[in-house]
């Protein structure tokens, strides 16, 4: 099976999008656009930079690199000029992070994720659809099945999505039968707070319940 044109791995000093450079400039292009397109604006705000097994030209790394600050991203030049290497790169290993699982598709009923660190989905999650992740989990879609964060016992994970919808949630040992009717049609956390769980707007604004 080919590589993804294009990967993101999150780490503590923000975003690495790792570039398949074997494949054409044009399908790089459009898999970022892409990738931001579905994310909801799930990345603005996070720092980034492009790392790639062979060197992109001046102009090339540019025009990726304007997508992604179309989309509110926000160059990470630091963590880029790393020393011993050249302006633009860096070494994944070097940058410390937790083990992330990225599922490219919509859950559909009957489908099971099981991952022991984090889970991020390019998609919906349907009734009758399962994740069930050790660490965080966010969905770049809405969200309408059993989704189980945390699930080693870990109460600080939470549950990220574009919209939930009648979502059956669990937080380490805390559980939501079903989400409130009265969300917003728009990005909502889920997490534990004082022994339940609570929801908050995405950028961490006041809570909603």
């Amino acid at each position: 099976m080919s590589r993804n044109a294009i990967n993101i791995k999150g780490t503590r000093q923000g975003l690495v999008i790792l570039l398949d450079t074997n494949r054409d400039f044009a399908e790089l292009k459009s898999g970022l656009k892409n990738i931001m397109e579905t994310s909801h604006g799930f990345f603005a705000g996070a720092r980034f930079i492009l790392q790639s097994d062979k060197k992109l030209f001046p102009a090339e790394k540019s025009e990726l690199e304007a997508i992604c600050m179309e989309y509110g991203l926000i160059p990470n030049s630091e963590a880029a000029q790393q020393p011993g290497r050249r302006r633009g790169e860096t070494s994944l290993a070097s940058l410390p992070g937790e083990p992330a699982l990225l599922v490219k598709k919509t859950l559909r009923s009957g489908q099971h994720v099981n991952y022991p660190g984090h889970v991020t989905v390019l998609g919906n999650v349907h009734p009758g659809a399962k994740i069930t992740a050790g660490g965080s989990i966010i969905i770049m879609g809405n969200c309408s099945g059993f989704v189980h964060a945390g699930s080693n016992g870990d109460g600080s994970a939470f549950i990220l999505a574009a919209t939930m919808r009648q979502a059956h949630l669990r937080i380490a040992g805390i559980a939501m039968h079903e989400t409130p009717l009265d969300l917003p049609y728009s990005p909502v956390k889920a997490c534990i707070r004082h022994n339940r769980i609570v929801f908050t707007g995405y950028t961490g604004g006041n809570r909603l319940n």
